[in-house]
């Protein structure tokens, strides 16, 4: 039986999770990383994992979740600072530096790592992992600002630079 945790306990084990779990996802991959490893390193029994995340697939997932959070808000950012009708290259090229830099992506994209977790995530997931990036392109595009006499962007054109942008970088 897991240890109860008070909430200042929580807060720092989920902390070290997912610091501690993005090294090894880093080092390993998402498919070989072992939750042993994970919880010998946060100094945790393995059944207290179990106590904040469902598997080591879950604990990925949050972590690209608040990794994701945080590349919205600079993208919002990005977009309200931007100067008409040279947001789009410029949103092109500050999506590829994400890519390039980030490492829950860079995890992502090696070779099996995309595939594995979209088996393991499921389709009820990844159906709404795509309706909350629809959400999102949806909002980004209300907030585009459009250079005189043109055209606002349209969210489905959006989301397709975005996930073209994904695709070159892959």
């Amino acid at each position: 039986m897991p240890k109860a945790f008070d909430p200042i306990e929580r807060e720092a084990i989920r902390a070290a999770l997912a610091t501690i779990g993005l090294r090894h996802f880093e080092r390993h991959g998402v498919r070989a990383a072992r939750v042993e490893d994970i919880c010998r390193d946060v100094g945790i029994a393995k059944g207290s994992f179990y106590a904040f995340h469902a598997s080591k697939e879950a604990l990925f997932m949050a972590i690209a979740a608040e990794r994701e959070m945080q590349h919205r808000r600079d993208m919002f950012a990005f977009i309200a600072a931007a100067e008409p009708g040279r947001v789009a290259a410029r949103f092109f090229d500050l999506v590829l530096a994400k890519i390039e830099s980030d490492p829950v992506l860079n995890i992502v994209l090696r070779s099996g790592e995309l595939a594995y977790l979209l088996r393991k995530l499921g389709p009820t997931q990844v159906a709404a992992g795509f309706a909350d990036d629809r959400a999102f392109a949806v909002q980004a595009a209300r907030l585009w600002p459009a250079a005189p006499g043109a055209a606002a962007i349209d969210a489905d054109d959006l989301l397709g630079l975005m996930t073209l942008t994904l695709t070159l970088a892959t």
